[in-house]
């Protein structure tokens, strides 16, 4: 064991002792975003919307591809783990289709990226670790399988992710202004370390 799987395997044994109270799964998630933060009391807004692991890790074993809001989300996920399930990551906000829609609507290239692309983002997973804004536009276009809503901000952050909470679609949900890239890529890999585990039990 080398000195990074040290430091992680010990900081994962301090978050246990400080998560028993939650069961499992859902513990596994919450002890990924107490990882990713070094804030425990993130944990209490962790919210597990219609059977929310189950939803995430099914769809991650049946092939779902992740859409993410931003690069710097897609570069936290385990690909990895996506691809020996048949899905990949995607991002579309630096694509020069969405950089020329978003200047001509004078809108965020977050937004762009999602009407732009609606198509692929339904029945996809969608992560969203920073823009409001491609969240709101999720929510009123796509029928994504799954979403992940991490997306942080002063400005329509908390209020999008209470209207994900509202909708119909599965969700984990960071509630409030907090969130971003990491704990967005933190639930992904949860989930994705969940999908694999539940793989290799049943074979």
């Amino acid at each position: 064991m080398n000195e990074a799987e040290r430091i992680e395997l010990e900081s994962m044994r301090q978050i246990e002792r400080m998560l028993s109270a939650y069961r499992m799964p859902e513990r596994e998630v919450v002890k990924r975003v107490v990882h990713a933060t070094a804030e425990p009391e993130l944990a209490e807004e962790v919210v597990f919307h219609r059977n929310a692991v189950h939803a995430g890790v099914e769809a991650i074993r049946s092939g779902c591809s992740m859409v993410t809001d931003v690069e710097m989300v897609a570069c936290g996920i385990k690909k990895h783990i996506l691809r020996s399930f048949g899905g990949e990551v995607r991002c579309y906000i630096s694509s020069e289709d969405v950089r020329r829609y978003a200047k001509l609507k004078g809108i965020t290239r977050a937004r762009a990226s999602v009407a732009l692309h609606a198509d692929e983002i339904d029945g996809s997973i969608f992560v969203s670790g920073n823009s409001p804004t491609a969240l709101e536009e999720v929510l009123e276009l796509c029928k994504p399988r799954f979403i992940i809503a991490a997306c942080v901000g002063f400005v329509g952050a908390a209020e999008v992710k209470e209207r994900v909470l509202e909708s119909e679609i599965p969700a984990i949900v960071l509630r409030g202004r907090r969130g971003g890239s990491g704990v967005a890529a933190a639930i992904a890999n949860a989930l994705l370390l969940l999908a694999r585990s539940r793989a290799c039990a049943e074979r």
